[in-house]
């Protein structure tokens, strides 16, 4: 999925071509998946003749700005993307959702932009009033790394008083918008936290290096606009595609690479640094096994409890016990006799 930096990188895209363009011409597909909450022959028709005056990002959204509302707020999904036509060998592309012609006024050249979805995960947004950040989807969203990081007392208190795998905190976009599952295990992995380790027993000094990693790997990947071969070499990201090639592989810096499925998410994490710790502190120790990294588990041995003597059972005289069997004995045939009687009765009465 598209995460903060490739999204920041697409916004720039439409900016730095298509501002201050007219929109001229619109195509579009009939998937009312793709488009939320609008046909979108009426998402077409609202956003024709609308001149582009600014482009924003906030978390995995991007939002173009036009000279009227509504805007267009925009998520990629999955498998969502932005394609321009004279970058492109063959147009439209494939699995696209939306063609617009942008017009430069100055110069009456064109310009074709496409968004494209083959997951149809995607979603295409007009939101009305003039700040579209006052209205969902984006109101509902978390800090964003780059824009707006809370100061890290505020962001301390943030993360301890839940009680939850400090992964999946990362991934909730209603905490830190704009983090992904390959940044939430790049900064763990540079903070020497484990994926799964629980967010209210973090330390001081967990809590400090989390601060400054999210910091850190938002801003280098945003500023490369989230080109790979541009990040430092000592990033897990590069890596930590290895899962296909099945565990036991190693990092450049020699550390093993191992994948646990936290927050419904595969995470890749170096355990011999991201060490897990239970809630009392003690460290949850690891083994590997065939070249992959497995929880060795801790044998416990239940105190056994001093032995009572058992006092001596009196027996219970015979005479008790007899006289149980001859009451078991006598009811069958008071039923017997019960059963007579009714039988008698229903003579007399023929």
């Amino acid at each position: 999925m598209p995460e903060i930096a490739e999204v920041e990188r697409a916004r720039l895209r439409i900016h730095r071509q298509c501002l201050q363009h007219k929109i001229v011409h619109v195509e579009y597909q009939p998937d009312n998946l793709v488009f939320k909450d609008i046909e979108p022959s009426e998402f077409a028709k609202k956003i024709m003749n609308k001149v582009l005056v600014d482009t924003k990002r906030w978390g995995k959204y991007f939002i173009l700005l036009f000279d009227q509302e509504p805007h267009l707020v925009a998520h990629f999904g999955m498998t969502g993307g932005i394609r321009f036509k004279h970058e492109e060998e063959i147009w439209p592309p494939k699995f696209w959702k939306l063609l617009i012609t942008f017009q430069d006024p100055s110069q009456q050249s064109t310009i074709e932009f496409a968004f494209k979805d083959p997951r149809r995960l995607a979603r295409l947004r007009l939101v009305s009033g003039p700040d579209p950040f006052l209205s969902a989807p984006l109101s509902k969203l978390g800090f964003d790394p780059i824009h707006n990081l809370p100061p890290f007392d505020t962001f301390s208190k943030q993360v301890l008083r839940r009680a939850v795998p400090i992964k999946a905190l990362l991934l909730n976009q209603s905490f830190s918008a704009g983090v992904g599952n390959w940044v939430a295990d790049e900064v763990l992995y540079q903070a020497k936290i484990h994926p799964a380790q629980y967010t209210h027993t973090l330390t001081d000094k967990e809590l400090e290096s989390l601060y400054e990693k999210l910091k850190y790997v938002c801003e280098t990947a945003v500023k490369v606009e989230a080109d790979e071969s541009k990040f430092p070499k000592d990033w897990l990201m590069t890596y930590r595609w290895n899962k296909g090639k099945k565990t036991g592989k190693n990092l450049p810096n020699g550390l093993l690479l191992d994948f646990q499925t936290v927050g419904g998410r595969t995470s890749a994490f170096a355990p011999d640094v991201q060490v897990l710790r239970k809630g009392d502190g003690t460290v949850v120790k690891s083994k590997v096994q065939n070249g992959r990294v497995t929880k060795k588990k801790i044998a416990t041995v239940k105190k056994e409890l001093p032995v009572k003597k058992e006092l001596p059972v009196k027996k219970e005289p015979s005479v008790k016990k007899e006289t149980a069997v001859k009451k078991e004995e006598e009811e069958p045939v008071a039923q017997n006799v019960t059963t007579s009687l009714r039988r008698s009765a229903r003579i007399k009465k023929e």
